[in-house]
């Protein structure tokens, strides 16, 4: 049980990773316009945050799930 527990809540996180997103494109204000380096945080999000977040997180998901 622990283990589809553990799969669970890494598909949360995974899922709330991707939906900050869309909460940083459609918010008012514009957060995600905000820019760092010359390069909008909606950018540096999605296209480096994100990506290095979730495969982290899925290789240490696919790691436990083989562990005794």
């Amino acid at each position: 049980m622990a283990g589809a527990r553990g799969r669970r809540v890494g598909i949360a996180a995974l899922l709330a990773l991707l939906s900050v997103v869309l909460l940083l494109a459609l918010a008012p204000a514009a957060p995600g316009a905000v820019r760092l380096a010359g390069v909008s945080l909606l950018w540096w999000y999605a296209g480096v945050a994100v990506p290095v977040a979730s495969t982290v997180l899925a290789t240490i998901l696919l790691l436990t799930r083989d562990a005794p």
